[in-house]
């Protein structure tokens, strides 16, 4: 089990990112855009995996590669991987920072609920797809999670997500994060039992100031949105989890990363994964879902 330990980060501590490829997703906004940007500034060869290409030209500074991805589509992500691949690119970090907390129920294209869409069957699809170009000294996989995930102790039902009736936009973002979470885990222990030395990293931000948190249609929706913005961290604080997990040499396998509530307290602390994404029953279950959700994508 991944031990427990607390400690001071800042990016001023970034190692140097030169001969790095890292592919950050969502990098147009709040925690991607700062994630994107530092990592960059810092050497690295980020690609930016964008939907929308315009905002891209227009938020993203010279030297940042962008590439088109919509994170909800299968087909997408897919296609996505295999362009890297065509390409030769050798990618030495996934940082699957794009999410979404939508304030009503809604389908993808390809029948999927968007909110389990983005946050849990669109990053594990680019995770399993990316496997065969992860390389370098120190590959991983860094999944953008939520704090919620370690605190719930509710097991959530993958099949109640597609169910309109039952779509509470909290509970629909905090089960689709713990679902992510598990599947996090199961990923790191595929990659162990095949002696991989990728490495599947969770990081949270905290309660981070980003544009999801006026992802809401609702009038309660929008205040809890506002109180959120009033104790939240900035961008740039809230993304020192991931450019950590991202960069660290020596980032154990399986840890979860990431601030403690309190806003004035600036530490990282890395602990085990705990709550429903630690159970092997409920990571088998998420598994079988988005295996099943892929495939009826794909066919």
């Amino acid at each position: 089990m991944p031990s427990t330990r607390t400690f001071a980060w800042t990016p001023s501590d970034l190692p140097d990112q030169r001969g790095r490829t890292v592919v950050v997703t969502g990098a147009t906004g709040g925690l991607g855009l700062v994630v994107a940007t530092t990592l960059a500034a810092a050497g690295a060869h980020v690609i930016a995996a964008v939907r929308d290409p315009g905002k891209a030209a227009r938020v993203l500074p010279d030297g940042l590669e962008a590439r088109v991805v919509d994170t909800a589509s299968v087909a997408s992500v897919a296609a996505f991987a295999r362009r890297l691949a065509e390409d030769g690119v050798t990618v030495d970090a996934l940082v699957n920072n794009a999410g979404a907390s939508l304030g009503a129920f809604e389908r993808t294209d390809e029948g999927i609920e968007r909110t389990w869409a983005t946050n849990v069957v669109g990053p594990a699809v680019l995770a399993d797809a990316v496997l065969p170009i992860l390389g370098g000294p120190a590959p991983r996989i860094v999944l953008v999670g939520s704090n919620f995930s370690q605190r719930t102790r509710r097991v959530p039902s993958p099949e109640a997500l597609d169910d309109p009736r039952r779509y509470p936009q909290l509970r629909a973002y905090v089960d689709s994060k713990t679902a992510a979470a598990a599947l996090a885990v199961d990923l790191g222990e595929r990659l162990r039992a095949t002696g991989s030395d990728v490495r599947s990293v969770i990081a949270h931000p905290g309660v981070a100031a980003t544009g999801m948190n006026g992802q809401a249609e609702t009038l309660t929706q929008r205040l809890g949105g506002g109180i959120a913005r009033l104790l939240a961290r900035t961008p740039e604080d809230g993304a020192r989890s991931t450019l950590w997990a991202a960069t660290d040499p020596d980032v154990s396998e399986g840890v979860f990363v990431g601030p403690a509530l309190r806003r004035g307290d600036h530490r990282l602390h890395v602990v085990p994964v705990r709550g429903a994404a630690a159970d092997p029953e409920f990571r088998a279950a998420v598994r079988a879902a988005v295996e099943r959700a892929a495939t009826t994508s794909a066919s």
